[in-house]
């Protein structure tokens, strides 16, 4: 009778397999080895299988000493088939098994095999399902000094200490469960072994825990702090790490922070994946960019998240693009195979609610037990997985709608997600999600950031990292800016749009065109209300008709011979030494205050009011608002105030360009009030009084 043998990868089918072959070849047996693709490889036309089945059974049939050994003995129900013949090769095969006229050794896994019962019982009778556990911990442990033994260096000594294997076996156990022991600990060893070989001309000699931990690091894509346990992890970095990708959601950041200590610690549950979240609010807040900041910072690149448009799934038919239509297509991307490609992976279901009600129950499958299996009967495993759903829902905010805080955000909020959270899924789906997290609208301080960072990226591009410039923004261009890249429906998925559009645009045509000067540039980029202009400006030429331009000399006062003033300077630049040192002087006065613990105190407690949970809808919320926003305007134009100083007093001078003189005295003037009016309390600088005229 045939057999079958029947086990979790890794269990050692294979090898018991190939024991077997030896001991009966060497009893004058003839040991044939075939799957299901070798006998489809060549065949194009209808008729050319079978013949080829014919042929076999002709060579290996009837009475001759001749065993059939078939790795993945499941694929042949499926073999062979197609839109003209629903016969596979199994089908084909099976009447000579059936009689003994072929002996078949198979392999499978447990279950493909029940899926192969169900379609098929008769091979209940006709075959010898022998099952295969794995190992125990000492026995696997002794068949790993079994294999250090043969691998001992020429020169002696101990290849694999004992501590060294018992750490081995702990780490195939929390990080490479897709196989079972002893296969997981005995291939994690030999590629350990292989790749020290492969990196020096002599024969390896004792392998140490460092040396499992590099392996293991190109396994998983995990980096080396957080596969070891005697290395710490910078929370505080790690943070740092999220904040200046994923801005104005904080509690999001805190949630993946914390998995990600658990992770490192070794406290996640082994029978399910490593988290997973449900990430609601409006679009265009972030809720994508923060998965693939956590598959860059887990596994190195932004690509290893993998992400599903749920809203493809609203049919029945769409499981097969999860758990595979069951074709014999190696192509076929359905999410079982990318998975068992790559089992540590961020899985990405955007607009999850969209999908259909089947697609949710089959995810509580993954959720509770972090497997799902195939249409074959392969099992995926998704424990190393962390599955982060996006959902809109109750978080819709109409287009047109105001954006910032205005009081048109009122249309959002948490309580109304939660709420429409609960009335779509079921209460047993919502309690195998871990963490339920409320993406907020971004406020327009984040907004300001998300620009600032965004304009910052676009400065490193190829065209402009090279250029002698340094680009200033006005505040009119980041407001046109603002206005342009963001919507209350879309958040800020139009703004790099609008900044190519707007900005880049304009920019590339007068870069093409060369119309530009030469050599070190200042670039002042403001907006007149329907368009961004650039205005280049040299800080090296001096100003025709200036006093310092024409004399070279520094003036002690200026031209009119009165002390030097703020409001003078705006009026009347003359582009002296005297000026330079008085605005510096002025600069290290604002950046004293402006740096002061009462001022960053202050802002800290506003930003800290955003985190509370009632905080979206009290009444006082756009004062808290507003004060952030404020006192976040002051320091981004502190900086501008900055880089223009540092190129005005970088070298050695006794004249300046009048224009950046005057530009410094006037972004200093607007910043020394507002500062004064942070301090005060009082946002309001002036109040208008619109009447009806008769």
């Amino acid at each position: 009778r045939s057999v079958v043998l029947v086990g979790e990868p890794g269990v050692g089918k294979t090898a018991i397999a190939r024991v077997l072959g030896k001991r009966l070849h060497d009893q004058g047996w003839t040991i044939f080895e075939a799957g299901a693709v070798d006998l489809l490889a060549g065949q194009i036309y209808i008729g050319q299988l079978e013949e080829r089945v014919q042929l076999l059974v002709r060579k290996i049939g009837g009475k001759r000493k001749v065993i059939w050994v078939v790795p993945n003995f499941h694929e042949l129900m499926w073999a062979g088939t197609h839109q003209h013949s629903p016969t596979a090769l199994l089908d084909m095969i099976f009447p000579y098994v059936e009689k003994g006229e072929i002996i078949l050794l198979g392999e499978t896994q447990p279950g493909a095999y029940e899926r192969l019962l169900q379609s098929m019982p008769r091979l209940h009778t006709s075959l010898n399902a022998v099952q295969i556990n794995p190992l125990p911990q000492a026995e696997t442990i002794a068949l790993a000094q079994r294999w250090a033994e043969r691998h001992r260096p020429p020169a002696g000594g101990d290849m694999l200490p004992e501590q060294t294997l018992q750490e081995a076996f702990q780490l195939t156990q929390q990080y490479l469960g897709d196989k079972a022991a002893p296969g997981n600990l005995l291939q994690f060893l030999d590629l350990t072994w292989k790749r020290l070989s492969s990196s020096s001309d002599l024969s390896p000699g004792t392998i140490t825990l460092d040396d499992l931990l590099l392996t293991l690091a190109q396994l998983t894509g995990l980096p080396i702090s957080i596969l070891d346990e005697r290395e710490g992890l910078d929370l505080d970095s790690l943070r740092n790490f999220f904040h200046q990708r994923v801005l104005g959601q904080p509690e999001a950041v805190t949630c993946l922070v914390e998995r990600v200590a658990m992770i490192k610690s070794g406290l996640t549950d082994p029978t399910r994946p490593q988290g997973v979240f449900l990430f609601a609010g409006p679009t265009g807040t972030g809720k994508t960019e923060i998965a693939k900041t956590l598959a860059e910072f887990l596994f190195g690149s932004p690509q290893r998240m993998i992400r599903l448009d749920m809203s493809e799934f609203q049919s029945p038919e769409s499981l097969d693009r999860i758990i595979g239509e069951g074709s014999n297509n190696p192509k076929e991307q359905a999410l079982v195979n990318l998975i068992r490609k790559q089992p540590f992976s961020v899985v990405l279901l955007d607009e999850f609610e969209k999908s259909h009600p089947n697609v949710w129950d089959l995810f509580l499958q993954v959720f509770d037990d972090g497997r799902l299996t195939d249409r074959k009967g392969n099992t995926a495993d998704f424990r190393h997985c962390i599955i982060i759903m996006t959902s809109n829902l109750g978080a819709v905010i109409p287009r047109g709608a105001s954006i910032g805080f205005t009081g048109d955000q009122n249309a959002f909020t948490a309580t109304t997600v939660t709420k429409s959270i609960i009335e779509t899924f079921r209460k047993e789906f919502i309690n195998r999600i871990d963490r339920i997290i409320i993406f907020h609208p971004l406020s327009r301080t984040v907004m300001r950031e998300v620009l600032r960072k965004e304009l910052s990226e676009v400065m490193q591009r190829r065209g402009l990292r090279n250029r002698t410039w340094a680009v200033e923004w006005h505040e009119s261009a980041i407001e046109f800016l603002l206005d342009k890249g963001f919507t209350a429906d879309l958040g800020a998925r139009p703004l790099k749009r609008a900044i190519e559009r707007y900005m880049l645009s304009p920019l590339a045509t007068t870069i093409v065109n060369h119309q530009f000067p030469e050599g070190d540039q200042f670039l002042f980029v403001r907006s007149n209300g329907k368009a961004i202009e650039v205005e280049f400006i040299d800080p090296d030429a001096p100003e025709p008709g200036s006093a310092a331009g024409e004399a070279g000399l520094a003036l002690p006062e200026n031209a009119a011979g009165q002390p030097l003033l703020l409001e003078t300077i705006i009026f009347e630049p003359q582009g002296s030494s005297a000026e330079a040192a008085f605005l510096n002087s002025h600069f290290e006065q604002i950046r004293d205050h402006i740096t002061s613990e009462a001022w960053s105190e202050k802002k800290q407690q506003a930003l800290a009011q955003t985190s509370s949970a009632d905080f979206w809808e009290s009444p006082g919320r756009f004062h808290i608002l507003g004060m952030a926003e404020y006192m976040d305007r002051i320091e981004a134009g502190f900086a501008t105030a900055q880089r223009l100083l540092e190129r005005l007093v970088g070298s050695d001078r006794t004249q300046y360009s009048a224009t950046l003189i005057q530009r410094l005295a006037q972004q200093l003037y607007l910043i020394s009030a507002a500062a004064e009016g942070v301090a005060a309390d009082r946002l309001e600088d002036a109040f208008i009084l619109v009447e009806a005229g008769r």
